[in-house]
């Protein structure tokens, strides 16, 4: 039997501690054996006006059967741990982790988590001046959230740690319908501790606004999937020295963005090349400007040869707001691949021959190009 424990993170990550020595382990006369814990983490909430996220957990469950997305009554589960508590999940930052409890469980490898929470013990939400948030749980009483869970958990006879994100940011939307209020989505993902790397680094200002300096609240989100399939695998927020750290990442290539707090006139950035590797800590260090306003060519990235294609130019001034009546200018780099034809804000871009063109956009100092690739059309 392994030894599995259950931890709560909040807006960081979860972890699975192993403890090979627990003195409150093994039946009387036995040695201890070897655990695996649980812990509950969560990436860090983006409003800098939240005070408190209070949730309320009643038990931890894992199943060796793949979660397909039908009933969940019809799978086999263990029950790990049986917190009862309720926990505030931003009480858990830069990676720390809340022990959840933890059991000896069959070596195995296990595909779904469950997390049973109690929406009429959970406190909610309470804003920065001590006022309570109205929350729309969608149901009452108890919930269950399914985790994603990526890879496999693989648990040796020797015990592991899994990690369980719960997402604060994504779990509680907040003003989807204009009424103020959040909207719960639970959602969490779980992973292998052993098998998992980190990012972490420090987020500061150039002087092109003032002083320079760390950024306090920035939301930094990590970015995995593919092409018209990303998603946020974790976000996490700077503290006052403009430190981050995003825990428990697999390994792989993602993209990392960071935003600056609600409020700020600085621009965000964004790193599409960041490496993460087992059991290592990957730095990536980022520095912020003041937003003056920006472009971007919206329309595909791939054609046909042969074929038309529209494109719109965005123009966003250095108020973060679209810019309608802004003046555009277009150009074609490599007219031996693409034709264009500007009009306004719009363009038509026409694939000549196989390859790969340049179009750019400009509007007053801002600048945007879009690489198109031709390939040759098989159905001619």
């Amino acid at each position: 039997m392994s030894r599995l424990n259950l931890a709560l993170l909040a807006v960081a990550t979860l972890a699975l501690a192993c403890y090979k020595d627990d003195t409150g382990g093994g039946p009387a006369g036995l040695p201890n054996q070897p655990m695996t814990n649980i812990l509950l983490t969560d990436a860090p909430f983006p409003f800098d006006s939240v005070q408190r996220v209070d949730v309320y957990i009643i038990s931890v469950s894992v199943s060796t059967q793949p979660d397909t997305g039908g009933s969940a009554d019809s799978m086999s589960w263990v029950t790990v741990a049986e917190p009862h508590r309720q926990i505030n999940l931003l009480d858990l930052q830069q990676g720390d982790t809340a022990l959840l409890g933890g059991k000896d469980i069959p070596a195995d490898q296990y595909r779904a988590v469950r997390v049973i929470i109690n929406t009429d013990s959970s406190a909610g939400i309470r804003w920065a001046n001590g006022t309570q948030a109205v929350v729309h749980w969608y149901g009452a009483g108890r919930q269950a959230i399914h985790a994603f869970v990526e890879a496999a958990v693989d648990v040796p006879e020797e015990g592991t740690d899994i990690v369980i994100d719960f997402d604060v940011g994504r779990s509680f939307r907040y003003n989807e319908l204009g009424d103020g209020a959040f909207e719960f989505f639970g959602w969490i993902r779980a992973v292998n501790r052993a098998a998992t790397g980190w990012i972490a680094g420090t987020v500061m200002k150039d002087s092109s606004g003032g002083a320079a300096g760390p950024v306090n609240r920035a939301t930094v989100s990590v970015w995995g999937g593919g092409p018209n399939n990303w998603y946020i695998y974790s976000t996490g927020t700077t503290d006052a020295a403009g430190h981050y750290k995003l825990a428990f990442l697999l390994p792989g290539t993602y993209i990392v963005g960071v935003d600056p707090p609600s409020g700020s006139s600085l621009g965000s950035t964004l790193d599409s090349n960041v490496v993460v590797s087992r059991g290592v800590e990957t730095t990536h260090n980022v520095t912020l400007s003041v937003f003056n306003g920006s472009i971007f060519i919206q329309g595909a990235s791939s054609m046909l040869v042969g074929r038309t294609n529209s494109l719109e130019a965005i123009v966003v001034n250095a108020q973060h707001q679209q810019d309608t009546l802004a003046a555009v200018s277009w150009f074609n780099l490599d007219t031996t691949v693409l034709g264009l034809v500007p009009n306004g804000r719009l363009a038509s871009v026409t694939s000549k021959q196989v390859g790969t063109g340049r179009i750019m956009a400009t509007s007053g100092s801002l600048v945007d190009t879009l690489s198109i690739i031709v390939a040759p059309d098989s159905s001619q």
